[in-house]
């Protein structure tokens, strides 16, 4: 991640107040934009001028100059890496000083006259949160210091934790366990992909966001977490003994008739050493062929998920591109000389979705490989993780992708070149048992051929 030019705003509130009337308070709010040279001279001057920002019972003393004064340090695609240039306003058609005038009249009446005690942290991070969700982005969405960086550690595929991947049910509002990995807690204690959270430790999960979901059941001080999940109609207390989590989002085996199989479950950073390791050890034991499983895998890393093409297509052929609001065209190519020449089928579902999508779109584009199943989720556009200054986070939507062919899936999905449909029982069946899985048993007929 690469340091940016940054922007500082110096916020000076003047108050000329009678302490007894709010009314009759007159603040005059100042927004000085600098650059990185005048950076100093201005602090200093700002520094002068403190004894002008206290108040009695200062709750939100710090909030006021934290919402101008958090900086953008650097960009880091939820698929990918890049950087960007901070620019002296956001660009967004806001109004900085009407915003920071109403802040300051918010704080003075709530300060006044609210009844209970203030916690000018939560306002705080809760103004943050309310930015993201202003952009009506599905997946836009604000990180504390603290959630941050248990996503950071979350992509390295190494935590604290029980072992899931949950996801936002749109039709309940509740979060979705989408996987459970294998011989983990979360795994050991009975919970199932499809399971809804509908609280975590008698919480309710209806209106948290989802990072505040994970968030809640990673506290560092509870030991346990007790899940209320929502599975059959039912709803059951699951008490889960946290442990420290290493994913292993590939799995592999050699079926008859030397097929290999491998399974990817997520896109993480380790993602892409243990699919190559999964492919060298296939190879060694002499595939002939080849099925990639990326059912339920809602995608992840986009330098991970090239990095994976990258070992099964030709190199620098064309993985996929993406376009921003202003047209900018970006290329993602192979970068590896290792290529597969075996017949590859791939398994997909409505929830292969993302990065998943990108690797199935560009195999079926280069007619590297078939797909079998049902018609992919749909999610054809990327997101950045902008991290700031504080330690914080934001994520939203930067760019929509293509495939190859110039494909845009987005809300459309990849449909399959052999449809089989599974319902949601026989796909719980076939998790336990292989022999009831149509999809696999499908694409075991296609390359016996």
């Amino acid at each position: 991640m690469q340091d940016t030019d940054t922007v500082h705003y110096i916020v000076a509130v003047k108050r000329k107040a009678d302490e007894m009337d709010v009314k009759d308070k007159e603040m005059t709010i100042e927004l000085e934009n600098v650059s990185e040279e005048g950076a100093t001279e201005q602090a200093e001057e700002s520094s002068d001028k403190k004894q002008h920002h206290k108040r009695k019972g200062g709750c939100f003393k710090t909030v006021m100059l934290a919402f101008a004064m958090v900086i953008v340090v650097g960009v880091s695609f939820f698929a990918g890496r890049q950087s960007v240039m901070t620019s002296s306003g956001f660009g967004t058609g806001l109004n900085n000083g009407t915003i920071l005038r109403k802040l300051s009249l918010l704080e003075a009446y709530t300060g006044k006259y609210y009844l209970n005690k203030i916690d000018a942290d939560n306002v705080e991070q809760n103004i943050y949160k309310g930015f993201a969700k202003g952009l009506q982005d599905p997946y836009a969405e604000y990180y504390t210091k603290e959630e941050f960086k248990q996503l950071t550690e979350e992509d390295s595929g190494e935590y604290e934790g029980i072992g899931i991947s949950v996801a936002k049910d749109t039709d309940t509002g509740y979060a979705e366990i989408v996987s459970v990995f294998k011989d983990q807690p979360a795994y050991k204690a009975g919970l199932k992909t499809g399971d809804l959270i509908i609280a975590v430790n008698k919480k309710s999960t209806m209106n948290m966001e989802l990072q505040e979901v994970v968030s809640e059941i990673k506290k560092k001080e509870n030991k346990k977490v007790v899940l209320t999940i929502y599975r059959d109609k039912k709803s059951k207390d699951y008490t889960v003994k946290k442990s420290s989590v290493q994913l292993d989002t590939v799995s592999y085996k050699m079926k008859e008739k030397k097929i290999g199989y491998i399974a990817v479950s997520q896109f993480l950073e380790n993602t892409g050493d243990q699919f190559d390791k999964a492919v060298t050890a296939l190879e060694k034991k002499g595939m002939r062929s080849l099925i990639i499983d990326l059912r339920d895998n809602g995608g992840g890393l986009l330098n991970t998920c090239t990095q994976m093409v990258s070992r099964v297509i030709d190199k620098d052929k064309l993985i996929v591109y993406t376009k921003d609001k202003e047209g900018n065209k970006e290329e993602f190519k192979s970068d590896s000389g290792k290529t597969l020449e075996i017949p590859i089928i791939i398994l997909v579902n409505g929830n292969t979705a993302s990065a998943s999508e990108i690797m199935t779109g560009c195999l079926k584009d280069y007619g590297k490989a078939t797909v079998v199943g049902t018609t992919t989720y749909g999610k054809g556009i990327v997101q950045n993780i902008m991290p700031l200054t504080d330690g914080s986070a934001i994520k939203f939507t930067i760019a929509k992708y293509y495939t190859p062919n110039g494909t845009d899936i987005h809300k459309k999905g990849i449909k399959p070149d052999v449809k089989v449909k599974m319902s949601d029982a026989q796909w719980k069946k076939a998790q336990t048992d292989e022999k009831a899985d149509k999809q696999l048993k499908k694409a075991i007929e296609l390359l016996e051929k």
